[in-house]
């Protein structure tokens, strides 16, 4: 088979399924979107000491004083609640989550139609 100048042949192309990649951004907007989630150090903190939390995701560039505290809490309860640290800064955290402002803590209640606990496997 010869092909004429300027056609090449067609590569095809590899193709990947989109139930195997994960997408944490938007896993964490379906999460917010459709579950109950709390935004911010104090509610988290409350909510931690109840004991409701199925996962916590901390921003990148959380204060070191505030992860500090939060890791000390968790530690002190008798089923400690799983913490996932985003590769997003809070800024980016706080745009994922349809927020005008920085967020440096979420706290997932309930995910709704979000896969968001597969982090914790």
């Amino acid at each position: 088979m010869s092909y004429r100048r300027g056609q090449q042949k067609l590569k095809k192309r590899k193709r990947t399924s989109a139930k195997l990649s994960f997408d944490e951004n938007k896993e964490i907007n379906v999460a917010v979107k459709t579950g109950k989630v709390l935004l911010g150090t104090k509610s988290v903190l409350k909510q931690l000491s109840m004991g409701d939390l199925k996962l916590l995701i901390l921003a990148n560039n959380a204060p070191k004083q505030v992860v500090d505290q939060i890791k000390l809490f968790n530690n002190c309860l008798e089923t400690p609640v799983p913490i996932f640290t985003s590769k997003n800064s809070s800024w980016d955290l706080g745009a994922v989550c349809a927020k005008p402002f920085w967020v440096s803590t979420v706290g997932i209640l309930s995910e709704g139609n979000s896969s968001i606990l597969k982090v914790i496997k």
